[in-house]
């Protein structure tokens, strides 16, 4: 059996971006909506930059997705993932500043990711272009392309499930070569497998001809 070689963007699991079969009052909310929520949620986490506060919203919108008939399954994946990042930045607060900014740290981001999750999990790709698309339309007046803007927007937030995937990739294999403690091993091939990502992406846009 002939073995083919492959280019490009390989396919791989993705832990945002597949809309939930189990409708519920999430999928009929407005995108806009849930687009300012995670937005409140960064500035409220910026403002008050407290460990409780940011996994109090945590914790409700893990709430929020349960109730809006979402399963464990469609997030324990990529807390997996994230938890890997999340120990090693606090592991690094605590040895170079506090305990306390570490799990600041964490709970923003676990509460960032949980509401990314909320909103790809109960919108499509379609839904998402078209509300970045009428955010960003009064920047037509300075010259700026809304749609191009748009899809990377899109594009942005499709991402974070692809990063995610690789430091849990990188994590198992530093584990296998006896690499637990080793920052470096975890991190940097997460790093530069990122940017290849981002590279195939572009010449994938530049091929079909969506962006200039």
């Amino acid at each position: 059996m002939s073995r083919q070689t492959r280019t490009g963007i390989r396919p791989r699991p993705q832990l945002f971006g597949k809309v939930a079969h189990t409708p519920g009052w999430l999928h009929r909310t407005a995108p806009g909506v849930k687009l300012s929520v995670i937005a409140l949620i960064g500035i409220v986490a910026l403002i008050f930059r407290d460990p409780i506060i940011n996994w109090s919203m945590f914790v409700v919108l893990v709430i929020l997705g349960f109730t809006g008939r979402l399963r464990l399954r469609h997030f324990l994946k990529t807390w997996l993932y994230a938890a890997v990042l999340i120990l090693i930045v606090v592991a690094m607060q605590y040895f170079f500043g506090s305990l306390r900014a570490g799990l600041t740290v964490g709970g923003t981001v676990f509460a960032c990711v949980q509401a990314a999750m909320l909103l790809t999990l109960t919108t499509t790709v379609a839904q998402l272009l078209d509300t970045f698309t009428v955010i960003v339309s009064p920047l037509r007046f300075l010259g700026a392309s809304p749609d191009t803007i748009a899809l990377a927007a899109s594009l942005m937030v499709r991402a974070i499930s692809h990063i995610s995937g690789l430091l849990g990739e990188a994590d198992r294999a530093a584990r296998a070569r006896g690499l637990d403690s080793s920052i470096k091993a975890r991190v940097v091939p997460a790093i530069l497998r990122s940017v290849k990502y981002a590279q195939d992406t572009g010449r994938a846009l530049d091929a079909r001809g969506i962006v200039d």
